[in-house]
């Protein structure tokens, strides 16, 4: 029980962060940079996080490698396919709604996956409180591989969003003169 705490404000925070990417989907988001940049970072240490512990499972490699790729594949598709909208205040932009559909299944999914069958392999873990480690995340080749799908798409795309915003910027500054 000590550590039920703590599974609950995991659950929480996670929960909140897929209900503001779930929310995120539908509309326009605001063309900001530097959201874009923390994002772009925090999702640059992960992929480094992930890619050391690969090296730890070397199956994880070849999994590194195809998460890698497919999220590149969806994110040359997802730039394709983004528009972009110049409001009063700031350039707003929207992408494939699919592409965004198909990265929150995925990461949902998996995550359902492992917690069911975490609980039907050890259900005592779960009627204690205590939180799967890390460690039973990153052995898992396919969770592997879906996590470097996200961390390579949103590298991508949020690369790509920084490059477009220093383009737009200087047309922003003409209409305003």
């Amino acid at each position: 029980m000590e550590h039920l705490g703590s599974t609950i404000l995991i659950m929480a925070i996670v929960a909140f962060a897929i209900y503001r990417r779930v929310k995120r989907t539908v509309g326009y988001q605001k063309l900001s940079r530097t959201r874009l940049i923390f994002r772009t970072v925090m999702f640059g240490l992960l992929g480094c996080i992930f890619l050391y512990v690969g090296f730890l499972h070397p199956l994880n490699l070849v999994a590194d490698g195809i998460g890698l790729a497919a999220g590149l594949v969806l994110a040359f598709y997802a730039i394709k396919h983004i528009r972009f909208e110049k409001r009063v205040d700031a350039w707003y932009y929207r992408t494939a709604l699919w592409v965004e559909i198909t990265l929150i299944v995925l990461l949902l999914g998996r995550i359902i996956y492992k917690l069911l069958s975490i609980y039907l392999n050890n259900p005592v873990l779960f009627q204690s409180g205590a939180a799967p480690s890390l460690d039973s995340y990153t052995k898992d080749p396919v969770t592997v591989g879906i996590f470097f799908v996200l961390i390579s798409f949103y590298i991508r795309y949020f690369t790509y969003l920084l490059g477009k915003s220093k383009e737009l910027e200087p047309a922003s500054k003409l209409d305003i003169s």
